[in-house]
């Protein structure tokens, strides 16, 4: 894998957590944006960057507004935009991304909230790929919630 295919790995991950917490502001969405379209070829590595450090002060300004999990997710987007630059920041925006599943859960549900997304991204990297994001363990299983009703 890539650079580019990291650095949209990053986004996708990113993209769910923006959408799991109905986050769209306009900063971060561009950040996704300019992150595939780098990676396309359509958009250059400072348009990107550029556009995470805006992602950035979204997650700001949604911190300040008491919105810890739309604030997360914004900072996923940065951290994926960024990713073009550093590839490393794409494994936080994965992590970042899992956060956000857990914020935006109940206490019951956070770990197999977790536990699925970790899954779920480790399933859409190739294995060439998963030692270098994920090191040598596989993420389990998600467990079943244990919430009692």
């Amino acid at each position: 894998m890539t650079a580019p295919e990291l650095a949209v790995w990053a986004a996708d991950c990113a993209e769910r957590a923006l959408s799991h917490v109905s986050a769209d502001d306009p900063r971060a969405v561009a950040a996704l944006l300019a992150t595939r379209a780098w990676a396309d070829g359509s958009g250059s590595a400072g348009a990107s960057q550029d556009a995470a450090f805006e992602a950035q002060s979204a997650a700001r300004d949604a911190q300040e507004s008491g919105h810890a999990a739309s604030a997360t997710a914004c900072r996923a987007a940065a951290h994926a935009a960024a990713s073009v630059g550093d590839p490393a920041l794409a494994r936080e925006a994965a992590r970042l991304t899992a956060e956000v599943f857990s914020l935006h859960s109940a206490p019951c549900e956070r770990q197999p909230a977790v536990e699925a997304e970790r899954r779920r991204q480790w399933l859409a990297l190739p294995a060439a790929l998963r030692p270098s994001v994920f090191g040598d363990e596989e993420p389990p299983e998600p467990g079943a919630a244990t919430c009692a009703l």
